[in-house]
């Protein structure tokens, strides 16, 4: 009689001795028993493990594609909000091998750290958030996402849209709402040292509630690392929401 599991939790039966929060794929020709994950399986894993168990022993298994965050083991060194990518018995890595398979909320320090992962899904033949770069079509894709900042009203000084990137991100679209009738000038920047200039100055519009597309992205600029501050800063005081599109690269 067929099942099903609602929970994002199952368990299997171990044909090798499984440390905690690593990757493991089924055995081969079976439904029911796991082994270690390898470099080769970014693709193949079914999910991680909880528990440290002995050979044939049970061990419940958080599957790919649940809910929530998962524990990961490390097998290196690796920033948070790193890539992740398969590596072998069962642990991860930020040096790409295959598709990747995670993003690192947690910065690991050395091999055998356990850190925090949130999961990505779909491989490079399909559109998805995780997209490694931009590609030609019938290629790779990327879902685009929005960064906004309301009821900005500071005059000459950088006001923070991302305090810390979460990924590394490509600029490709921004406008501005204008919120009051002040003539004003606005600019995307780059936060981290020495502010660069992502974008070249927009008028912002003396319209009340007036949508203005974003100025010039300068092609060196459009880039920002994982971990960067994106700032907007205005010529002078006006009442100002702006919105910025990016996507996400390695």
């Amino acid at each position: 009689m067929s099942q099903q599991n609602e929970n994002g939790f199952k368990p299997f039966i171990s044909t090798e001795a499984l440390e905690a929060f690593r990757r493991v794929k089924l055995t081969s020709g079976s439904g029911s028993t796991v082994e270690y994950a390898d470099q080769s399986d970014s693709d193949g894993y079914i999910g991680i493990t909880q528990e440290k168990v002995a050979i044939t022993e049970p061990v419940n298994i958080a599957l790919k594609g649940g809910p929530g965050t998962r524990k990961v083991t490390a097998s290196e060194a690796f920033a948070v909000g790193a890539a992740l990518y398969a590596a072998n018995d069962g642990k991860v890595s930020d040096t790409a091998s295959g598709n990747r398979i995670g993003t690192a909320l947690e910065a690991a320090t050395a091999d055998g750290d356990i850190v925090e992962m949130l999961e990505d899904f779909g491989s490079a033949a399909e559109v998805d958030g995780a997209s490694t770069s931009v590609e030609a079509e019938d290629s790779n894709g990327a879902i685009p996402i929005i960064f906004a900042k309301a009821g900005i009203t500071d005059a000459s000084t950088a006001v923070a849209i991302v305090t810390s990137l979460p990924f590394k991100a490509k600029v490709i679209k921004w406008w501005l709402i204008s919120r009051d009738t002040t003539a004003a000038n606005a600019k995307l920047q780059d936060g981290a040292g020495t502010p660069n200039d992502i974008t070249a100055n927009v008028a912002k519009g003396t319209a009340n509630d007036a949508i203005v597309a974003g100025g010039t992205i300068v092609a060196a600029q459009d880039e920002l690392a994982a971990g960067s501050a994106l700032k907007v800063l205005a010529s002078t005081a006006a009442a100002f929401d702006v919105f910025v599109m990016v996507i996400r690269v390695a």
